[in-house]
């Protein structure tokens, strides 16, 4: 099975235009980012067994940081596009653990949003 970020990253795929580059887990050393650009980062937050029963467990909690900075004067109805990465994720079996009220980066002055997105995978047992 995929890792978190790779299935929410795929999840997103190129659905929104106006993301200029995605990042998975980090920004690399020496990127040169511009606050002309939207980019998003999607990292793991929560990567767990649950579902306990009969000693062991039968069921994967994952979860996804998704974290967009905004391109200054971006003209973007962002809420409208923030409603939409959401509605992807829930109709994929993810559920919204935490929207962040939006704030703004004192160093670039770029506004950002941070999304925590979750997701329960049952185990199937094998067949013998």
């Amino acid at each position: 099975m995929k890792l978190p970020v790779t299935q929410a990253r795929e999840l997103m795929g190129n659905n929104f235009p106006w993301i200029n580059r995605y990042f998975e887990e980090k920004i690399p050393k020496g990127t040169g980012l511009k606050t002309s650009e939207t980019i998003c980062i999607i990292s793991e937050w929560l990567n767990e067994p649950t579902y306990y029963a009969n000693q062991t467990f039968k069921g994967w909690t994952i979860g996804v940081e998704v974290h967009i900075f905004y391109k200054l004067n971006s003209g973007l109805s962002a809420l409208d596009e923030e409603m939409k990465i959401a509605r992807l994720f829930v109709k994929d079996g993810w559920t919204i653990e935490n929207s962040r009220n939006h704030s703004t980066d004192p160093d670039t002055q770029q506004v950002d949003k941070v999304f925590y997105f979750a997701k329960n995978l049952v185990i199937k047992e094998r067949e013998k």
